[in-house]
C-alpha cells in the first residue's frame, strides 16, 4: 500500500500512516452524518459541554450562524472562545492507538492542540505564531469502555486559526492497564493434565506431518492447549514441510523445562502457520518490588513478587548467579536505561533479592516501589532453520528464556505478518523475553515484518544481519581457504580486517569443501576455519583474517519492516550489514538505542557485511532513546572499542533518512551520528525536542554528526526555531 503523504517531504512534513487494518481513519471515514463509524462533529466553549454541529456544507460541518468553528476530512478551523472538537467512541471495550500528524497552517497565530481520553488529556501541545512544522503521534488509549469518548480539539488564542489534523485508530487487543494484583498468566496443569497435553501436543505435530503426506495443503489444529519441552526443540520440530497452511487459530502451544529452544521449523518452504500463540509454563525471569536502593555502592534490595521466584533453565529453584537486569516503574512501565548486567543473591529470609549492578550503576528513575526484572538467556521460542517462503500471520508469543523468534539460513523470503512479541496482556508480568526479540539471520533474501509488535526484551528489540567470511590460509595468490560458504559464480569483495580498504574484487571459479581445512585463531574464544579452498579468476594479495563480503547470498539482502511498533526495551535495531533494505511508517518508542547500523561489524560474531542502499521513511522515533542520536552508524575493530581514527573507507553506500520525525524529550549530543558513508541523503524530516531552545537549524547543524562520509545532501529538515519552541 502506497503512503498517502501529508504535504512536500522536501519541506519537513511526515507522511500519513497507512495501516490497512486500522478500526477508524478521520480522512476515509469524515462523512456528512453524525456517529457514522463513530464519529461525531461538534465544539464546545472554553468551559462548557460538547454541542454537535447543525449544519453540514461544501464538505464542512460548523455553526449554523458563523463560519467557525468547523471540522473538515483534514482540518479542524477554531475561533477565539470556539473550540471545535472532533469525538470518536468506540463500539467494543479494549485499547487503541492513536497514530497521526498535525500542522497548524498559518504562521499569523498561536494555538493549542489537545487529544482527550474521557475528558483526560493525554497530549498537549502548544503552537507558537510561526510554528507551522508538522508534528507526528503515537499514543495509547487503555481499556476503552463503549461509553468512552476520545476527543481531538484545537484551541484558538487571540484569531482564527486551522489546524490539519489527519489520524488512524488502531486495534490494541493485547495492551492493557498494568496492576500488580493481576494474574500470572502461567498454568496451574496437573501431573495427569500435564500427561495428556504432551500427548496432545506429539497428536497435533504429527497430524501436521500426516497431512503433508496425503498431499493436503491445509491442516486445522483444534483450539486449545499444548504442551511440549523446550530442551533443543526435541520434542517441538517440524522438519521438510511444504506447500502447507496450518490453521492454529485459538491454539496456544506451552513450553516447559528444560527451557531452551521451543518450536522449530527445519528445512521447510511456502508454509503459512496462522493464529498460534506461543508461552511457557514458568517465568524466565524473576520480578521483585524494589525496597531499597544504594547508588554508592550500586545495590538494590527487592522483595520477590508471588509467582517468579528466580530459576535455572532447567527449571529450579536458585539461590545466586548473574542476570540481566530491566526497571519498570510503580505502574508496570519500562524505565528506559543502559544494558544492565549484574550479580544478585537470595537474602536469609528467602524472599528478599540484593542485586549488584556493576557495569552502569543503577538509572536515576528508579525508586523504592518500583520494580527489577532479572533474565535468563538461553535459546529462543520461535526458530526457522535453513527455510524459504514462510508465513507468519497473527501469532502471538508472549514470553521466551531467550529471543522470542530467531531465523537462520536458507533461501529466506519469509514473512511475519501481525506477529505480537510482547509480554502478555493483561497479566502482571512486567517483563517477557531473556535476549533478542526478532534475531533474523543469514538467509539469501532478508525477511518482511509488517504490523508486528516487538518490546519487553533483555537485547536486540531486532537484529537483521548476514555473515562475513574470512581469509584463512593463503596456498597461492588464486587459491585461498576461505570461512564461509561459496559457490562458483559468486564475486567477492575482501576487505582488510582494521580498515575496511578494498583490497580488490574476483569471481569464484572453482570451489572445493574442505572440512579438515586449517584454523586461524581470531581472538582466544574464536578460531576462523578454512571450510572451503577457492579458486578466483585472478590474483590477489590477501592478508590472513581479511574480511570477505558478499551481498547477495546469505545477507538478509532485501529486508522490509513496516508498520510495526517496537517500544519498551534498553536496545536497538540493529542492521548489522544487510544490503538493500527498507525500514518505513514504524514507531520506534521508548527504547534505549534507536536504528544502529554496522555497530558489531565482524568480531567476534562475524555480523555482516554492510548494510548498502538502506532507506529510513516516515518512521516515528518517539524518545528512541531519550538521549543520543536515533540513528548511528559506525564501525568498531575486531575486540571492540571505538578508535575511529583507523577507517577512511566508505564500506556502506547508499543511505537515504528520508521524512522521519524524530521527538526527544531530554536531547544530548547529535540526533543522527554517521560515519564512513559514501552516499548519504538526510531530508524532508522533523527533529523536535521542544524543552532545548535553540536557533533554527541550517543544512548542517549540531544535530547531525558526520564523520569520513561522502557524496552527502542534507537539506529540507526542520527543527523549531527559538520562537517556536513551546513547553509540552
Amino acid at each position: 500500500m502506497q503512503n498517502r503523504s501529508f504535504g512536500e517531504q522536501s519541506s519537513g512534513a511526515p507522511a500519513f500512516p497507512p495501516f490497512d487494518d486500522a478500526v477508524a481513519d478521520s480522512v476515509k471515514d469524515f462523512s456528512s452524518v453524525q456517529g457514522s463509524r463513530g464519529w461525531w462533529y461538534g465544539y464546545m466553549r472554553a468551559k462548557g459541554a460538547f454541542r454537535p454541529f447543525e449544519r453540514y456544507e461544501a464538505g464542512r460541518w460548523c455553526c449554523r450562524d458563523s463560519p467557525a468553528p468547523a471540522i473538515s476530512a483534514t482540518a479542524l478551523e477554531a475561533s477565539p472562545g470556539l473550540i471545535p472538537v472532533r469525538r470518536w467512541t468506540p463500539r467494543a471495550s479494549g485499547s487503541v492507538r492513536l497514530v497521526g500528524i498535525f500542522q497548524k497552517r498559518s504562521s499569523q497565530t498561536e494555538a493549542e492542540f489537545r487529544i482527550l481520553v474521557d475528558d483526560k488529556v493525554i497530549l498537549e501541545r502548544r503552537l507558537g505564531r510561526t510554528d507551522t512544522m508538522a508534528y507526528a503521534f503515537d499514543l495509547l488509549a487503555l481499556d476503552l469502555t463503549e461509553s468512552s469518548t476520545i476527543d481531538v480539539l484545537v484551541v484558538a488564542a487571540s484569531h482564527p486559526v486551522e489546524v490539519v489534523v489527519m489520524f488512524q485508530i488502531l486495534p490494541e487487543p493485547f495492551v492493557s492497564r498494568w496492576h500488580p494484583d493481576l494474574p500470572t498468566g502461567f498454568p496451574a496443569f496437573t501431573e495427569d493434565q500435564k500427561k495428556a497435553l504432551r500427548q496432545k501436543g506429539q497428536k497435533a505435530l504429527q497430524d501436521i506431518r500426516d497431512a503433508l503426506a496425503a498431499g493436503r495443503r491445509r491442516v486445522v489444529i483444534p483450539p486449545g492447549d499444548y504442551l511440549f519441552h523446550a530442551n533443543w526443540s526435541r520434542a517441538s520440530t517440524l522438519k521438510n514441510l511444504a506447500d502447507l497452511e496450518i490453521d492454529a487459530r485459538g491454539v496456544t502451544f506451552w513450553f516447559e523445562p528444560p527451557l531452551i529452544h521451543a518450536l522449530l521449523f527445519e528445512n521447510c518452504r511456502n508454509v503459512t502457520v496462522r493464529g498460534l500463540t506461543i508461552d511457557f509454563t514458568i517465568p524466565c525471569w524473576f520480578q521483585a518490588r524494589v525496597i531499597d536502593i544504594d547508588r554508592k555502592k550500586k545495590t538494590v534490595r527487592a522483595v520477590l513478587m508471588p509467582g517468579y521466584p528466580p530459576r535455572d533453565a532447567d527449571g529450579k529453584e536458585e539461590k545466586s548467579g548473574e542476570r540481566t537486569f530491566m526497571f519498570y516503574d510503580a505502574n508496570g512501565r519500562f524505565i528506559n536505561h543502559r544494558h544492565t548486567p549484574g550479580t544478585w543473591r537470595l537474602l536469609e529470609d528467602g524472599s528478599t533479592v540484593l542485586c549488584h549492578l556493576k557495569r552502569y550503576g543503577i538509572p536515576d528513575a528508579l525508586r523504592p516501589g518500583d520494580y527489577i526484572v532479572g533474565a535468563i538467556r538461553t535459546g529462543a521460542a520461535l526458530r526457522s532453520v535453513n527455510c524459504s517462503g514462510m508465513r507468519f500471520e497473527d501469532i502471538n508469543i508472549w514470553s521466551s528464556p531467550g529471543m522470542a523468534i530467531l531465523e537462520k539460513g536458507g533461501e529466506g523470503g519469509n514473512v511475519y505478518h501481525h506477529v505480537r512479541a510482547t509480554r502478555r496482556p493483561r497479566t502482571n508480568r512486567l517483563h517477557a523475553f531473556g535476549a533478542d526479540v526478532f534475531h533474523l539471520a543469514s538467509t539469501n533474501c532478508g525477511p518482511t515484518l509488517d504490523r508486528c509488535e516487538a518490546a519487553y526484551g533483555a537485547d536486540d528489540v531486532i537484529n537483521i544481519h548476514g555473515d562475513f567470511g574470512r581469509v584463512v590460509q593463503r596456498v597461492d595468490d588464486r587459491r585461498y581457504y576461505l570461512q564461509g560458504v561459496y559457490e562458483v559464480g559468486d564475486m567477492l569483495e575482501f576487505r582488510d580486517q582494521f580498515s575496511v580498504e578494498l583490497l580488490g574484487i574476483a569471481k569464484v571459479v572453482a570451489v572445493e569443501k574442505t572440512p579438515d581445512g586449517p584454523s586461524l585463531p581470531i581472538n582466544k574464544w574464536y578460531q576462523a576455519k578454512g571450510e572451503w579452498l577457492v579458486t578466483l579468476d585472478k590474483g590477489l594479495d590477501l592478508p590472513p583474517l581479511s574480511l570477505v563480503v558478499m551481498d547477495g547470498k546469505r545477507s538478509a539482502s532485501g529486508f522490509v519492516i513496516r508498520n510495526c511498533w517496537f517500544h519498551d526495551d534498553f536496545q536497538r535495531t540493529l542492521i548489522n550489514g544487510a544490503p538493500n533494505g527498507l525500514i518505513e511508517n514504524t514507531t520506534f518508542q521508548n527504547l534505549g538505542y534507536g536504528i544502529c547500523v554496522q555497530f558489531e561489524t565482524w568480531g567476534p560474531w562475524m555480523e555482516g557485511p554492510f548494510a548498502r542502499n538502506l532507506t529510513i521513511r516516515n518512521n516515528r522515533f518517539l524518545n528512541a532513546p531519550p538521549t543520543g542520536p536515533s540513528i548511528s552508524v559506525s564501525m568498531h575493530p575486531p575486540g571492540g572499542g571505538s578508535d575511529r581514527r583507523r577507517f577512511k573507507a566508505r564500506p556502506v553506500t547508499n543511505l537515504a533518512i528520508v521524512g522521519n520525525y524524530f521527538f526527544f524529550a531530554r536531547p544530548g549530543g547529535a540526533l543522527l551520528s554517521i560515519h564512513n558513508v559514501d552516499g548519504l541523503q538526510i531530508y524532508g524530516n522533523v527533529l523536535d525536542w521542544p524543552s532545548r531552545v535553540a536557533a533554527p537549524c541550517p543544512d548542517r547543524t549540531d544535530w547531525v554528526y558526520l564523520q569520513d562520509c561522502g557524496n552527502v545532501s542534507v537539506c529540507g529538515n526542520r527543527t523549531p526555531s527559538e520562537t517556536q519552541r513551546m513547553p509540552q
